[in-house]
C-alpha cells in the first residue's frame, strides 16, 4: 500500500486561474515603423487642416495660423512621446538590440520626423503667402476697377458737357454765325477786336490781326484808371495764368503778354469800348458785361441788348483741346 504523500496532488477548483505570460515587447523595428506611421498620419492631419484654413476667405490667414500653432505642439508632444518610448525599450542602455536597432538610427528617424514636418510648415507658410498675394492682387484690382469707374464717369462728364456746348452752338447758329479766332492767350482780346471793328466803335482797329494788341492797351488802361473797381477782382499769386504778385505786375501782364483774359477783363474792355459784351455758352444762358451801356432794346434772349450794339462773343470750356477759348460771334442779320 502506497503512501498518500506520493500521489500527484488532485486538481483544486479553487485555485487561482493561471497567470498568462505578457505579450512579447516591440521590436525597435516595430516601434520605429510604429512612430513613422503616427507621424504620417500626423503629417496628413495638418496637410488637410492647412487646407480646410485656406479655404477660409477673409478668415484664411488667422485661420492658418491657428492650425499651425495647434500640429506644432501636437508635434512637439508627438515627439516627446516617441523619445521616452526609445529610451523605455532601450532600457536606458546606448548599446545594439538584438533586432539590430541602435539609438542612432533611432535618431535618425526622428531626424527624418523633424524633416517631415517642416516640409508642412513650409507649405504652410507657402499657403499663407499664396493668400496674402491674392487679397493683394484682388485689391488691387479692386482699386483699378475703382479708377477705370472714376475715369468713365469723368470722361461722360466732359462728353456731356461737350455735347451741351454743341447743343448750345446749334442754337446760337440758329440766329448767329461764329467767327472763329486763333486759339492762343489773345482769343478773348482777338474776338472783342474782330467785334469792334464789326459794330464801328474804334476806327483806329484796322480788320486783321494786330487789333488785339489795342484791345490789351485799352483793357490794361482802364484796369489802372478803375484800380478801386477792379483790383478786389484781380486775382493774384493764386491764378496760373497771372502769375503776378502785384496789382501792377498784373495789368502788366495784360498789356504786354499773352496771358489769357477773363471776366474781369471782359468788364473792362466793356467799359473801354462803351457797349455791353454778351458772352455765349454752354453753362447757361448769356452773360452780359456793361448792361448800363444798353440800348433798352431786348430781343428776347435774356440778355437786354441789341445784337447790332453789342459786342458778342462765345466762350468754349471744353470744345477745344487747348482748354478755354473765346470765339467772335455775328448776328446772321449782320451779314445780309
Amino acid at each position: 500500500m502506497s503512501d498518500a504523500t506520493d500521489a500527484p496532488p488532485a486538481d483544486d477548483a479553487n485555485a487561482p486561474p493561471a497567470i498568462n505570460d505578457p505579450e512579447p515587447a516591440e521590436t525597435m523595428d516595430e516601434l520605429t515603423a510604429r512612430h513613422r506611421r503616427e507621424i504620417k498620419s500626423l503629417e496628413g492631419e495638418k496637410r488637410a487642416a492647412l487646407k480646410n484654413a485656406k479655404s477660409k476667405g477673409k478668415k484664411a490667414k488667422a485661420a492658418i495660423k491657428e492650425a499651425e500653432f495647434k500640429y506644432e505642439c501636437m508635434e512637439r508632444d508627438l515627439k516627446e512621446r516617441h523619445r521616452q518610448e526609445v529610451e523605455a525599450l532601450n532600457g536606458g542602455s546606448a548599446g545594439v538590440e538584438a533586432d539590430g536597432a541602435s539609438p542612432e538610427q533611432v535618431g535618425e528617424d526622428v531626424v527624418d520626423a523633424e524633416a517631415a514636418f517642416k516640409s508642412v510648415s513650409f507649405d504652410a507658410s507657402a499657403a499663407q503667402q499664396q493668400t496674402q498675394l491674392e487679397q493683394q492682387q484682388t485689391e488691387q484690382q479692386l482699386a483699378e476697377a475703382k479708377r477705370l469707374k472714376a475715369l468713365e464717369k469723368k470722361l461722360k462728364k466732359k462728353n456731356a458737357q461737350k455735347q451741351k456746348e454743341l447743343d448750345r452752338e446749334k442754337r446760337i447758329e440758329q440766329e448767329n454765325s461764329t467767327a472763329e479766332v486763333h486759339a492762343d492767350g489773345n482769343c478773348l482780346y482777338r474776338a472783342v477786336a474782330a467785334q469792334a471793328v464789326r459794330l464801328g466803335v474804334r476806327s483806329d482797329i484796322a480788320d486783321g490781326d494786330g487789333g488785339y494788341k489795342k484791345m490789351r492797351e485799352l483793357c490794361a488802361t482802364i484796369l489802372m484808371e478803375g484800380r478801386e473797381e477792379y483790383e478786389p477782382f484781380a486775382e493774384l499769386d493764386h491764378d496760373p495764368h497771372h502769375p503776378a504778385s502785384t496789382y501792377e505786375e498784373y495789368v502788366d501782364h495784360v498789356r504786354s503778354t499773352s496771358t489769357w483774359g477773363g471776366q474781369l477783363e471782359l468788364r473792362a474792355l466793356s467799359h473801354g469800348l462803351q457797349c455791353p459784351i454778351v458772352v455765349f455758352s454752354a453753362e447757361g444762358p448769356p452773360l452780359t458785361m456793361g448792361e448800363e451801356y444798353n440800348s433798352g432794346d431786348d430781343n428776347g434772349d435774356g440778355g437786354g441788348w441789341e445784337k447790332r450794339k453789342a459786342v458778342l462773343v462765345s466762350f468754349h470750356r471744353y470744345y477745344y483741346a487747348l482748354g478755354e477759348h473765346y470765339n467772335s460771334v455775328v448776328p446772321l442779320e449782320a451779314r445780309s
